[in-house]
C-alpha cells in the first residue's frame, strides 16, 4: 500500500516528526444518519505540518476545549498514566465505558493523538453493525497496521480485503534498535502490501487470514521497536473472530509494552459479558466510565458557544438533553433552542443514539413513547415483553444516554420522533399490548381505549391484535364516559366504531350499532340513521330482544322515524304484558296526550287498535303535549335543564312547543341562546337542530329573510351527512323564499333526490306543505291540492293532526277556492274551527280569512275584522298582512274608500317589511284605479326607531292611534277600549299634534306593532 503525498516517510527528520499525526482528521459537525447510526462523512487530509499537531495538542488545555472533550480531566489522566506504564514495558488494558453521545470515541481520538506525540506506535480500528457479519474485519484493519516482517517469518497468509484503518500512528523499522532523540525511523511497509499471494489455506479457517497465535507474535515484534497502543471503537460491533483474536493478545501477552484501549457501551446493553469477564483477568486491566455532562458542564458549553447562560436556560438545555454531549451541541444549532424541534438536528441525533444503544433500548425507548409518559418498569416489561431486570437495565441505558429522566422521555418532540421511526406494525402492537396490560391493571376505560384506537389506525386486521370480549366492553364504557363525562361525541363515535369492528356475533354488534347511532347523531345524522339498519333488519325477524328493541324504540322516534318506531313499539306491546315501563319516558319535556303507558290495556288485544297507539306514540315526541297554560312550565323546564347528550331531545320539544303555543319569539330567543351552547359541543347536528327550530320561529313571526337565512345555515352544517333530518331545514327554506317570490331558488331547492324512507318520517310534513305552498304561488293548484291532502293524511295516521302545527286545512280550502271549490274549501275551514287548536290566535285568524273568503260580500268585513284582530294576537305578520289585504278590499267594496285605503297601507307596509313582495303585488293592484306602474308602491323608507317617534305618548294614546291606524272609526275604537267617542277624538288630537301628523294615514307603523306585541303579551 503506497502512502499518501506528505506522509511521514516522504519528510526528512524533524520535519517528519512534526508531522507525526493521523492522516485523517474528521471533520467536526459534517454528519449523516446511515442505517440507523451516525458516522462520519469524510475526513481532511493533514498536510500543513505541525502546526495543526500543536492546535490538538494545547485544545484540550486552553479556551478551546471542544465541547464534548469538558469535564473528562480525571479519564485523561487516567490514560496519560496507563501510557506511561506503556512506555514503561508494561501492558495494560483499559475499558473505556459510555453511553452514546457522550464522547468516547473523541477521547480515543485524542487520547491516539497524543500517543502518537509522544512516540508510541498506534494502530486504530472499530467496529460497526455492519462488520459484524464480517468475518475477521477489525483485525484485518489492525493487519494493515502491523508491520510485516514477523509475520511473515511465521507463514502468515494475506490479509484479504484489509480495511483502511481510522488512523495511523508512526512505524518504526523492524529492524532498527529504538529511535534516536528527535528522529523518528520511517514505518514499514503494512502488512497486507508486504504478504505473498499465493499461500496454502489452513483447513480449520477459511476465512482467517492469520491465527491468534500469528496476530499476538507479530503485535509483540511491533512492541519491540516502540511502545504499541491499539485502540479499538464500538467494542460491541467487533466481529467474533476478531474478538477471540484481541482477548488472546491481552491474554498471553503480559510483559510487553502493548496498551490496548477498548471503547463500548455500558455493560446494560453491551453482549459481549464473556469478553468483559476475560478483560478482568488482565493484572493491568482498567475501567474508565465516561457520564454525561453535569450543569455547570452544561453552561460553560452554553458560554463557549457565545449564548447567554442563565440558570432557567441551562436547566431546561440540561433537562432536555440529559447532559449528553452530542445531544446539546445538536439542540445548541436549533434557533428554537432549548425547546427541541420536530424532525431537527435534536431528535435526529436522539434517534442515532437510540439505535446504537442496543435493541432493548430502541424497545423500551418505543414503549415509553406509547405511553406518552412515565411508566413503571412493571408495566414497561410487560408492554415489551420481556422481564423487569431487563427492562430496568434498558431503562437506565436510556437515562445514562440522556433520552430519559426518571422514566420518562426527554420531550414530546422526541417521544413523536421515536413513534415515527417505529414500524407501523411494531407500534399497533406496543398500543395493543399497553392496552391489555392496562385493562389488565385496572386502568381507566379512556386510557385503555385510547390505545387500542391508536392500535386499530395501524393495524390492517384489527381483531388480529385484540382478542376476547374485553376490547369491544371497554370501548363501550369508554365511548359512554366521553358523552356523560366529557361531552366528546366524535371520540365516543370512534370508540363505538372500533368495538363494532371487533364484535364476534351479532348480538353485541346491534347493541354496539344501537350505542352508535345514539352517539352519531348529534355531529352525523345521516350515519346514525344507517347504524339502526342492521337492528331494525333483526328486529323485523324477530332477533332483536326486549330491552333492544326498546333502546330502538327511543332512537327511531328522537329520529323522527314515526312508521318504524311504531312497528318497534308494536313489538315491544305484543312481547309484555301487564304494566311496564314507557321506552320513551325520557324523550319529552311534557308528558304526552297519549303514550304507550297510558293506552288501554284492552288495546293489546287488537292488532289494529295496538298499531294505531303505537303510531300516535312514535309521533308524540313531535306536537303540542295538548295541555293549555304549559309555557311557564316549558320555561322553566328550559331555564333549569342544562344540555347533555340526555337532556337534547327534551330541551328541542320545549324549544318547539313555544311555536305551538303562539310564543315563537320565545322559541326564538332560546333558540338563540342554545345554539350559543352548542358551540361548546362540537355538536353540528344539535345547532343545526336549534337552528331549524329558530327559523321555524322567525316564519312564524314573518321575519322571511331571517328564517331564509337560518334555515340555510342549519342545512349548510349537516349538509351531506344530514339524512332524513335535512329536508326539516330545506322545507323552511322552500316556504320562505316562496313567500318572498325567489321561485327559481325554491325550484333548485327542490331538485334535491326525495329518499322512500321521507315519507315514512315526521320530516315528510312540513316538507310536503313547502312545495304545495310553491305549487299554489306558481299556480299549479291540483298539484298543491295533493300535496296539502298528503300531509293531512299523515298527520291524521300519525296523530299530528293538530292545526298549531300543521294548518293543512286552511292551505288546502286556499287551493280549492283557486280551483272554484267553494263547498269542499268552506268544510274544510269550517272543520278546522271546530277544532280545539282553533282557539289559537294563528289558527283562528286564518280560518277567519278563508271563512270571508267564502261568505257573502256583506259578512266580509266583519269576518275580516275578526281575523286581523285575531292575528294581531298572533304576531305573524305575513298572515296579518294577507288579512289586511282582504279586509281592504272588502271595505272598498262596502263603499268605506277613505277606511280602505288606511288599511291597504297598512298592509303594503308590513309585506314590505317582511318581504314578501309577491303579496305586495297582490295587495296593490287596481286600489286607486292606477297603471301597473303607478301601482308599484315606493320603496320603503325605514322609520325612525318606535321609541324615537312615540315615547311622548301616553298608553291610552298609543292603544287609540294604533286602532286608529287599522283603519278602525272612533266609533269602534270607543267600542273596543271601554271609553267614549270624544275621549278617542281628544286623544286622536293630542297624538296628531305630538306626532306632527294632520291625518290618519300618517299615523307610523310602529304603534301597530306595539300593539301586536301587547297582544301577544297578553
Amino acid at each position: 500500500m503506497l502512502p499518501p503525498p506528505g506522509h511521514p516517510r516522504d519528510l526528512p527528520g524533524r520535519d517528519r516528526r512534526r508531522s507525526l499525526v493521523p492522516r485523517f482528521q474528521r471533520q467536526q459537525g459534517t454528519t449523516q444518519l446511515l442505517s440507523g447510526s451516525l458516522w462520519p462523512t469524510g475526513y481532511r487530509a493533514v498536510r500543513d505540518g505541525g502546526r495543526h499537531l500543536k492546535s490538538i495538542a494545547t485544545e484540550a488545555t486552553q479556551g478551546g476545549t471542544a465541547l464534548s472533550f469538558l469535564q473528562r480531566d480525571v479519564q485523561w489522566r487516567k490514560l496519560e498514566a496507563a501510557l506511561e506504564a506503556c512506555q514503561r514495558g508494561a501492558t495494560g488494558v483499559v475499558l473505556v465505558e459510555g453511553s452514546v453521545g457522550c464522547g468516547k470515541t473523541e477521547l480515543l481520538s485524542r487520547f491516539a493523538h497524543e500517543a502518537a506525540l509522544r512516540g508510541a506506535q498506534v494502530l486504530r480500528a472499530a467496529g460497526c453493525p455492519s462488520s459484524l457479519a464480517t468475518s475477521h474485519g477489525v483485525v484485518r484493519q489492525l493487519a494493515s497496521e502491523v508491520p510485516s516482517g514477523p509475520l511473515y517469518a511465521t507463514g502468515g497468509r494475506p490479509a484479504q480485503a484489509a480495511l483502511v484503518p481510522l488512523a495511523h500512528g508512526p512505524r518504526p523499522a523492524p529492524s532498527s534498535a529504538a529511535a534516536a532523540p528527535g528522529r523518528v525511523p520511517p514505518a514499514p511497509t503494512p502488512l497486507a502490501d508486504r504478504m505473498p499471494q499465493q499461500r496454502s489455506v489452513r483447513p480449520d479457517d477459511e476465512e482467517a487470514p492469520f491465527t491468534a497465535v500469528e496476530f499476538s507474535a507479530a503485535l509483540r515484534t511491533a512492541a519491540q521497536h516502540a511502545p504499541l497502543v491499539v485502540c479499538v471503537d464500538d467494542l460491541r460491533y467487533v466481529d467474533t473472530p476478531s474478538l477471540a483474536q484481541l482477548l488472546h493478545a491481552a491474554r498471553t501477552m503480559r510483559d510487553t509494552p502493548l496498551l490496548l484501549v477498548l471503547a463500548d457501551a455500558p455493560p446494560d446493553c453491551a453482549e459481549r459479558a464473556q469478553a468483559r469477564t476475560e478483560l478482568l483477568r488482565h493484572p493491568g486491566y482498567m475501567r474508565l466510565v465516561i457520564g454525561p455532562l453535569t450543569k455547570a458542564g452544561t453552561a460553560a458549553v452554553l458560554e463557549r458557544t457565545g449564548s447567554p447562560a442563565d440558570g432557567n436556560t441551562v436547566a431546561r438545555l440540561h433537562s432536555v438533553t440529559g447532559g449528553n454531549p452530542l445531544l446539546l451541541r445538536a439542540l445548541l444549532t436549533e434557533p428554537s433552542a432549548p425547546e427541541p424541534e420536530h424532525g431537527g438536528p435534536f431528535t435526529q441525533s436522539a434517534l442515532t443514539c437510540l439505535n446504537r444503544s442496543g435493541a432493548q433500548a430502541r424497545r423500551m425507548a418505543a414503549v415509553l413513547a406509547v405511553f406518552e409518559g412515565e411508566a413503571d418498569t412493571d408495566t414497561a416489561a410487560r408492554v415489551a415483553r420481556t422481564t423487569t431486570s431487563a427492562a430496568a437495565r434498558a431503562m437506565g441505558v436510556l437515562d445514562r444516554s440522556g433520552l430519559t429522566r426518571d422514566g420518562r422521555l426527554s420531550h414530546p418532540a422526541l417521544a413523536a420522533a421515536i413513534l415515527d421511526a417505529t414500524p407501523g406494525p411494531e407500534r399497533a402492537e406496543l398500543h395493543a399490548r399497553a392496552a391489555q396490560v392496562l385493562h389488565e391493571n385496572g386502568a381507566r376505560a379512556d386510557l385503555v381505549a385510547r390505545h387500542l384506537l391508536l392500535a386499530a389506525s395501524e393495524a390492517e386486521q384489527p381483531a388480529d391484535l385484540m382478542a376476547g370480549d374485553w376490547p369491544v366492553r371497554v370501548l363501550c364504557e369508554a365511548a359512554q364516559q366521553a358523552l356523560i363525562v366529557s361531552d366528546d361525541s366524535t371520540h365516543a363515535a370512534e370508540c363505538l366504531s372500533l368495538a363494532r369492528v371487533l364484535c364476534a356475533d351479532e348480538q353485541n354488534e346491534w347493541e354496539v350499532g344501537l350505542r352508535q347511532a345514539a352517539a352519531t347523531w348529534r355531529t352525523f345524522p345521516g350515519a346514525a340513521e344507517h347504524h339502526l339498519r342492521a337492528p331494525l333488519a333483526a328486529l323485523r325477524r324477530g332477533a332483536l330482544g326486549p330491552a333492544m328493541t326498546a333502546r330502538l324504540a327511543r332512537l327511531l322516534v328522537s329520529q323522527g322515524r314515526v312508521e318504524e318506531a311504531a312497528e318497534a313499539l308494536g313489538h315491544i306491546a305484543g312481547r309484555q304484558a301487564g304494566p311496564r315501563e314507557d321506552p320513551l319516558r325520557e324523550l319529552f319535556a311534557l308528558p304526552p296526550a297519549l303514550g304507550p303507558a297510558a293506552a288501554d290495556p284492552d288495546e293489546g288485544r287488537d292488532a289494529t287498535a295496538r298499531a294505531a297507539t303505537a303510531l300516535r306514540a312514535g309521533a308524540a315526541l313531535w306536537t303540542h303535549p295538548g295541555a293549555e297554560g304549559e309555557e311557564r312550565v316549558v320555561e322553566r323546564l328550559l331555564r333549569g335543564t342544562p344540555l347533555a347528550q340526555t337532556t337534547f331531545e327534551p330541551i328541542v320539544q320545549a324549544v318547539r312547543t313555544l311555536i305551538h303555543l303562539d310564543r315563537p319569539d320565545r322559541a326564538v330567543h332560546w333558540a338563540k341562546r342554545l345554539k350559543a351552547d352548542v358551540q361548546q359541543h362540537s355538536a353540528p347536528a344539535w345547532w343545526s337542530a336549534f337552528g331549524l327550530v329558530q327559523a321555524e320561529g322567525l316564519l312564524r313571526l314573518g321575519d322571511l329573510a331571517g328564517a331564509e337565512q337560518e334555515a340555510a345555515a342549519a342545512a349548510d352544517a349537516v349538509t351531506d351527512r344530514g339524512g332524513l333530518f335535512l329536508f326539516g331545514p330545506i322545507a323552511v327554506q322552500v316556504t320562505a323564499l316562496t313567500a318572498m317570490g325567489r321561485y327559481e331558488e325554491v325550484t333548485r331547492r327542490l331538485q334535491c333526490p326525495v329518499p322512500d324512507e321521507l315519507f315514512n318520517s315526521v320530516y315528510a310534513l312540513d316538507f310536503l306543505r313547502a312545495r304545495g305552498l310553491y305549487y299554489l304561488a306558481t299556480h299549479r293548484y291540483r298539484a298543491a291540492l295533493g300535496e296539502f291532502l298528503d300531509v293531512g293524511r299523515l298527520a291524521q295516521r300519525w296523530g299530528l293532526d293538530r292545526p298549531r302545527q300543521l294548518a293543512w286545512r286552511t292551505d288546502a280550502a286556499e287551493a280549492l277556492l283557486q280551483l272554484g271549490e267553494h263547498r269542499r274549501a268552506e268544510r274544510l275551514v269550517v272543520e278546522q274551527l271546530g277544532l280545539p287548536d282553533a282557539r289559537s290566535p294563528r289558527v283562528r285568524g286564518v280560518s277567519l280569512r278563508l271563512r270571508a273568503a267564502i261568505a257573502e260580500s256583506r259578512q266580509r268585513p266583519r269576518l275580516l275584522t275578526s281575523a286581523v284582530d285575531e292575528l294581531r294576537r298572533s304576531g305573524d305578520r305575513v298572515e296579518l298582512a294577507r288579512a289586511l289585504a282582504e279586509l281592504g278590499r272588502a271595505l272598498r267594496r262596502s263603499g268605506e274608500e277613505s277606511r280602505a285605503g288606511i288599511v291597504t297601507r297598512r298592509a303594503r307596509q308590513l309585506a314590505q317589511d317582511c318581504g314578501a313582495l309577491p303579496l305586495c303585488e297582490q295587495v296593490s293592484p287596481s286600489q286607486q284605479g292606477r297603471t301597473r306602474q303607478e301601482e308599484q308602491p315606493p320603496p320603503p323608507q325605514r322609520p325612525e326607531p318606535a321609541a324615537a317617534r312615540t315615547e311622548q305618548l301616553s298608553e291610552s294614546e298609543r292603544r287609540v292611534a294604533a286602532l286608529a291606524g287599522y283603519g278602525y272609526t272612533n266609533r269602534e275604537i270607543a267600542v273596543r277600549l271601554y271609553i267614549t267617542v270624544s275621549t278617542v277624538e281628544q286623544h286622536l288630537t293630542r297624538v296628531y299634534r305630538k306626532l306632527s301628523i294632520t291625518r290618519r294615514q300618517d299615523l307610523p307603523m310602529e304603534l301597530q306593532f306595539e300593539l301586536m306585541e301587547d297582544a301577544a303579551r297578553r
